[in-house]
């Protein structure tokens, strides 16, 4: 017998794309079916909060009404929706408003001791106080790294940061008691403070004096997505039971780097961090779903691994039941779901934390900072892809999933080695094959570009909000463009109008030594400062 009593997943919210109410509610309906009874919402900074005007801003928030409409449901389905917030890091969209820019102590991180920081989180609780049902409310407090470092250096000068940071968490205590809210926050900064900065580690010590400045009744969230050794999670719930304060685990369904979901990596960690949750009595358990770097990946790319999950939690591990089972209930053969990883597996190896999909995707054909990944045969494997998703486009309901991914394949055909190629051509001064792909396949790349990115606007407007698909349009427009301007200047080259492309005649390099994840676009692009 299980001991878990929460059984329950977090959607993020608040990386520029905020789900439908509608979808909301179909996707609790969907989890519930599989046994969850738990549905969070990560919302930074979207939801509406009151008397704050600009809190969430062209973001998407939720309404107040928005949310009193989703906790009715999910009660209804017996879902509890709980709340997860920040109140302390991560909120940075906050300070591009003037109203708050005075509130941090430095990058994301609010000003602790500042009394108009404690106003605005009061006005947090008030207001998610009147739209759900629970008083369980999760308050973040996670990756503070430089907590008391900035302004309030500047201000009080230097004191330790578990000082500072329990100082803050009984001030926020304060006002959950007052809205009688029972609060869980991430355990992470408690460990990296006795552990040179760093959050996973065997046998790690917590000193006593930290141990008692936790408040009681405070619950601490171990989360951990990155290890396949059930060793490892027995360590670091050890680690974690040595708190006097309830203990709950938060798993990982990879859905954050790029456009694709990372399903083997999923399993291979579920597996011996379930084992482990089940072994040391965890009565409080959800997964993860992130959308790190612009939420490009649906949620439900995930659906085997969530319904795994479930099956977990209830003592099934053997995958091919799961399997059998996930057929018989969704129509899909599991390991079709398994497929839309296959624009990551360049290197054939699944449990890789590589990202090929997306820094491919915007690698700069002429400044090249990832050309280094490139390999020969990239055409012929994103064709093959390409054509094996396809095969589960037939008529269901996530075929616009599929859909998706099928022309970001067709995409990465002609774009994933494009400057490979422009740069070999060129320094080699072989002017057919320059020609070819000024004239042929840029052309052809762009017109995938097209019908990629209009597949991606259908998903996006599907399931969520339309704000922050605004992020991704300028993305896709800003290759697009780059794009004819690279014709141009090969065109212009092949004409003896220009004597040398410059960026192609610097030598590409290689800066890493083992296979690497990238999910920022911004310095994907470029060198330069953008």
């Amino acid at each position: 017998m299980s001991d878990i009593k929460t059984l329950g997943i977090m959607l993020d919210c608040s990386r520029n794309a905020v789900m439908k109410p509608e979808k909301v509610k179909e996707f609790a309906k969907l989890i519930s079916d599989m046994g969850y009874n738990m549905l969070m919402l990560y919302t930074e900074d979207t939801y509406e909060v009151n008397d704050e005007p600009f809190f969430g801003h062209l973001r998407g928030r939720y309404s107040k009404q928005e949310l009193k409409d989703i906790d009715e449901y999910c009660q209804s389905i017996g879902v509890e929706l709980i709340p997860c917030i920040q109140t302390l890091a991560h909120l940075s969209q906050l300070k591009q408003w003037e109203r708050y820019v005075y509130m941090f102590d430095c990058n994301d991180i609010l000003m602790a001791g500042q009394e108009e920081v404690y106003d605005l989180i009061d006005k947090m609780f008030q207001t998610l106080s009147e739209c759900v049902t629970t008083r369980r409310i999760h308050v973040g407090m996670d990756e503070a790294h430089f907590l008391g470092r900035g302004q309030y250096q500047d201000k009080h000068g230097y004191r330790d940061r578990i000082e500072i940071l329990t100082e803050h968490l009984a001030r926020v205590k304060e006002i959950a008691d007052k809205y009688g809210f029972q609060m869980m926050i991430w355990s992470d900064m408690f460990i990296r403070l006795h552990n040179n900065g760093e959050y996973y580690g065997k046998e790690i010590q917590i000193p006593k004096k930290t141990i008692d400045m936790v408040p009681e009744g405070v619950e601490l969230v171990y989360w951990d997505y990155y290890f396949k050794e059930k060793e490892h999670y027995d360590s670091m719930f050890q680690t974690h039971l040595e708190f006097d304060n309830p203990i709950h685990f938060a798993g990982g369904l990879w859905t954050w780097t790029g456009y694709v979901p990372h399903m083997s990596r999923t399993w291979e960690r579920l597996v011996p961090a379930m084992q482990s949750v089940l072994e040391h009595s965890i009565d409080t358990v959800f997964f993860t779903m992130w959308g790190d770097g612009g939420k490009d990946c649906s949620f439900y790319t995930q659906l085997p691994m969530i319904y795994a999950a479930s099956r977990m939690a209830q003592g099934e591990f053997d995958r091919e039941m799961i399997s059998q089972e996930f057929l018989e209930k969704y129509g899909y053969e599991f390991d079709e779901f398994m497929n839309l990883e296959l624009p990551n597996l360049i290197e054939g190896e699944p449990d890789l934390e590589d990202n090929p999909n997306k820094y491919l995707l915007f690698n700069d054909p002429f400044i090249g900072k990832f050309d280094f990944r490139v390999r020969d045969g990239l055409k012929e494997y994103y064709q093959t892809v390409s054509e094996t998703l396809g095969k589960s486009i037939n008529g269901r309901p996530y075929d616009y999933i599929f859909d998706m991914e099928k022309k970001l394949s067709e995409v990465l055909m002609y774009k994933a080695d494009l400057g490979v190629r422009m740069r070999t051509a060129y320094q080699s001064d072989d002017r057919t094959i320059l020609r070819e792909i000024a004239e042929c396949d840029i052309p052809i790349l762009q017109h995938r570009m097209e019908a990629f990115a209009d597949s991606f606007r259908e998903m996006w407007m599907i399931e969520n909000k339309a704000f922050g698909l605004e992020v991704q349009e300028m993305r896709f427009g800003a290759l697009l463009y780059r794009l004819k301007t690279c014709q141009r200047r090969l065109m212009e080259y092949l004409n003896n109008e220009i004597a040398v492309i410059e960026e192609l005649e610097v030598e590409a390099l290689n800066p890493c030594k083992e296979f690497m994840s990238h999910n920022d676009w911004s310095s994907t692009v470029t060198a330069s400062v953008n």
